[in-house]
């Protein structure tokens, strides 16, 4: 099945043509000449190619059955020995890097359970939550906000498990900070009755010193699971609650791994990071930027391995982040000067879904030394914009901050670099955040392939940072981002760095 879907793909790579020939003029006048011919080239079909969807989606269930693989836990640690050994497989050492400790917290089992009323499958714990339980208690219903934030302490929520619908962090210190603290306390996604229907949202609680606990847990439900915990507590019901987690110090470990270029000087790299930062499963967030990275190291090295590419004239380094932000960062501050070595950095984040839009998005062109990496990307985008395998919408878009691409860009475009150091860095996705996205196109900058070119549309996942963040919901249902995302790294990596 495989090789017969690969040869139809190359066939119609090598044979496609698109020609825009404008009418002819009802006055006898020559019609306007068309446009270029674009052919992709034998070895930009051939790398096209080699990218295999399936092995994509294996890559991301395997790292979603290893668990939320946040840095510094047990999972990260299982994620990282599969990131280096799929390195290897591909034929590079890979070298795995103990980054700076930093409070981690994970979570073996849990359950919510209303009795009577069974189950509440959604249930997430948020973040550096302590054990509790199995316990039952009263569940009561905390509606109004400033119940929440005034006046004196509810001695009637001891001991009891408290719903509060909505945001619940800024609440958390007036429920869990005096001795009529409840026993648990559950929250639910927003309220509009459109997001998180049937997924929690996943967060997590302010982290503590090393060696210190947050006194109440919390756990999240969906929205439609949080309407029945309102109703049940209106009955009078009780609810079971139980979680064992664990919080303590861990050190992240990053995975890196090169392909060697003729310029022993220089590279380009190739990045995600490997944690689900958020706590819940990360298929999307963002397993399926690591399973794009692998296969990039696996397929590039794999034809050079053949003979049936050259060596990269500039290397190309693969990393898999520990932790997001805390790792890349921490490769900064090793790197230092260094750093100038670096041609570019090409970030993964989110690549496996979309939600109303079919497109793929590099970020960050608002940065003038981003101009000729972007252009390159653009420049892909545009040869293969509707082609059979390809992208239907692409835009290059300004910042928007919040990956690790932002540890190698200033402040002044939403980074973290406080070096005078100007290094090219992008971020390369298919969905951002949980709810469609309006930019307005940096001057200079065109978007043909999107509904409008200058207010972008910038699409988003149904199960941002959630517990539906699950191969089903997401990579499962929509591979082809992934295929897309990979291809359009590669080509642009062959046109800069071979």
């Amino acid at each position: 099945m495989r090789s017969i879907r690969l040869d139809l793909q190359l066939g119609a790579l090598l044979v496609l043509a698109v020609l825009a020939v404008g009418p002819a003029s009802p006055h006898g006048a020559a019609a306007p000449a068309p446009r270029p011919v674009f052919t992709p080239p034998p070895r930009e079909a051939l790398l096209a190619g080699e990218i295999d969807q399936a092995r994509l989606q294996s890559t991301v269930r395997e790292l979603v059955r290893l668990g939320p693989r946040m840095g510094g836990t047990p999972s990260g640690d299982r994620a990282a020995a599969a990131i280096a050994a799929a390195f290897a497989g591909a034929g590079l050492a890979p070298r795995t890097i103990e980054d700076p400790p930093h409070v981690a917290h994970w979570e073996d089992s849990w359950s919510v359970e209303l009795v009577p009323g069974g189950a509440l499958a959604s249930a997430w714990p948020y973040g550096f939550s302590p054990s509790v339980g199995p316990a039952t208690a009263t569940l009561v219903l905390a509606a109004d906000p400033a119940e929440l934030t005034a006046g004196k302490p509810h001695a009637g929520w001891r001991g009891k498990v408290v719903y509060v619908p909505g945001d619940v962090l800024g609440a958390y210190r007036r429920l869990a900070g005096g001795a009529d603290r409840p026993l648990a306390i559950l929250t639910s996604a927003p309220g509009d009755g459109r997001r998180y229907l049937d997924a929690a949202l996943v967060a997590a609680l302010p982290a503590m010193p090393a060696g210190a606990q947050r006194p109440v847990p919390v756990f999240a439900v969906s929205w439609r699971d949080g309407n029945r915990l309102a109703a049940a507590a209106r009955a009078g019901a009780t609810v079971r609650v139980m979680l064992r987690s664990t919080v303590r110090e861990g050190r992240p470990r990053t995975v890196l791994a090169t392909l060697p270029g003729r310029d022993p000087e220089r590279y380009y790299l190739i990045c995600a990071h490997g944690d689900s930062d958020s706590g819940g499963p990360g298929a999307d967030d963002n397993a399926s930027g690591e399973a794009v990275v692998l296969e990039l190291a696996r397929v590039l090295a794999g034809l050079v391995r053949a003979g049936r590419l050259p060596p990269p004239r500039i290397a190309l380094r693969f990393a898999v982040w520990g932790s997001e932000y805390a790792s890349s960062g921490a490769y900064v501050a090793r790197e230092g000067e260094r750093l100038r070595r670096s041609a570019g950095v090409v970030n993964l984040d989110e690549v496996g879904t979309g939600a109303e839009r079919d497109a793929v998005y590099f970020e960050s062109n608002e940065v003038p030394w981003n101009r000729a990496l972007l252009r390159a990307f653009d420049r892909v985008g545009a040869d293969y914009a509707g082609r059979p395998g390809f992208w239907p919408e692409y835009t290059t878009n300004p910042s928007q901050g919040g990956t690790d691409s932002y540890a190698f860009l200033p402040r002044r475009y939403k980074g973290e670099l406080a070096s005078a150091l100007e290094i090219p860095a992008t971020t390369v996705y298919t969905a951002a955040w949980d709810h469609l996205g309006r930019l307005r196109q940096t001057p200079g900058w065109e978007s043909p392939a999107t509904p409008d070119p200058v207010e972008l549309a910038i699409d988003y996942s149904r199960y941002y940072h959630s517990s539906g963040d699950t191969p089903e919901n997401t990579t499962d249902r929509k591979p082809q981002a992934m295929v897309r995302a990979a291809r359009a790294i590669g080509i642009a990596l062959l046109r800069l760095a071979f």
